[in-house]
């Protein structure tokens, strides 16, 4: 049996009983709700980006995406209950403590997947916004949370599910796959992710290392792996620097984006070259911070702009 942090197993723990606010906090970190609304929010930037209006379609996409995020995480809940059980920064999830039963999760999953997949297909954008939902679902359930167990590649997999949503909103606001600007904006949310994924395991460095499982932060000392985040921040910038040329975009857009290309390898980075855990928490936290900012920045301009 694989043991994790504290030494414990993965055995089975007694199921509790919830109810009321309880319960619906559970339900809500199964399903990780916090995690998808930004999910949810990068396929509204799709939109705007493609057709800066406040409509119907713009609330349905979002809405649709949002469903679809909370029942693939679910879906991973059920499918790594195992493996959360052996790590601190997860051993207090609700399946893994017993406050909520593989089963119903497993149900209450597949139907918000289902809704999702459905608001995607039946609001008559044809078929590009339903097959990147499907594609999403492919990657994220079907290749990297198996996968992630095996190897640290499956971060790849991982990445295009997590930079799709964005898609998902520019095509349900008529734009196509065949234009390089939605690429670009793809290239720019698969690189975030990257760097904020090797922050994370920085932060929590102990407890990955502690547990049997492929993990960059068990492959590389910790001294190369901000260095890693380091390279990837900086293609990041590099990115967001080529969006800021873009005549299609607003000025006030393309200012945010050259801000984030110019600051980011700065004031995300520079914490970076410290060695303790709270230089990559701080890191991650200027990151993050930075980049939803950005998005913001241009979802406002171009929204402004436009009307």
């Amino acid at each position: 049996m694989t043991r994790g942090w504290n030494g414990k197993g993965n055995s089975q723990p007694a199921v509790e009983r919830l109810t009321g606010m309880a319960a619906a906090l559970a339900w809500s970190r199964a399903l990780k709700v916090v995690r998808c609304l930004p999910m949810a929010a990068t396929a509204g930037f799709g939109f705007i980006v493609q057709r800066p209006e406040l409509d119907v379609a713009l609330g349905v996409v979002v809405v649709g995406v949002l469903l679809l995020a909370c029942g693939c995480a679910g879906i991973n809940s059920v499918q790594e209950v195992r493996l959360d059980r052996l790590y601190r920064r997860t051993c207090t999830r609700p399946l893994a403590t017993g406050q909520i039963r593989p089963g119903p999760a497993l149900a209450v999953s597949a139907v918000l997947v289902a809704g999702g997949l459905a608001v995607l297909a039946g609001y008559g954008w044809g078929g590009l916004p339903l097959s990147l939902g499907l594609a999403a679902l492919v990657l994220y359930n079907g290749l990297y949370t198996p996968l992630k167990q095996i190897t640290v590649f499956a971060l790849i997999p991982g990445g295009v599910a997590g930079s799709l949503p964005p898609l998902i909103g520019w095509t349900s606001a008529g734009g196509g796959l065949a234009e390089p600007r939605i690429w670009l904006l793809f290239s720019l949310f698969f690189l975030w992710q990257i760097p904020h994924f090797c922050l994370i395991l920085l932060c929590h460095a102990d407890d990955y290392r502690a547990v049997e499982r492929p993990s960059l932060i068990r492959l590389f000392p910790a001294r190369r792996l901000r260095r890693i985040a380091l390279v990837w921040i900086a293609a990041l910038a590099v990115v967001a620097l080529t969006l800021a040329l873009d005549d299609q975009l607003q000025s006030a857009s393309r200012l945010a984006l050259a801000g984030m290309g110019l600051l980011m390898p700065l004031i995300p980075a520079l914490p970076l070259l410290g060695a303790r855990v709270d230089d990559a928490r701080l890191s991650l936290w200027l990151l993050n911070g930075g980049f939803f900012l950005t998005l913001l920045t241009v979802t406002v301009a171009q929204l402004l702009c436009a009307g």
